[in-house]
């Protein structure tokens, strides 16, 4: 018997929720499906913005940089 990919169980269980539930008729798969969705866009609601640039200089030829990390 050949071996199939693995794949995540996230992945799995939302393509299970929508053809089963979407595209099905069970109510549970449904419910998981809408569930999915709203984890979806409350993470997308709550992704930061883009990260705070502290400093932009350009450097010429012949100079270093040194990066730290400052914790505040």
């Amino acid at each position: 018997m050949p071996r199939l990919p693995a794949l995540a169980p996230g992945s799995w269980v939302a393509r299970q929720a929508k053809r089963r539930g979407l595209l099905g008729s069970s109510r549970v798969w449904f419910a998981v499906f809408v569930a999915g969705g709203v984890v979806r866009l409350a993470r997308r609601a709550m992704k930061p913005d883009k990260p705070e640039t502290l400093l932009s200089e350009r450097i010429g030829p012949g100079e270093g940089i040194s990066i730290r990390n400052v914790d505040r």
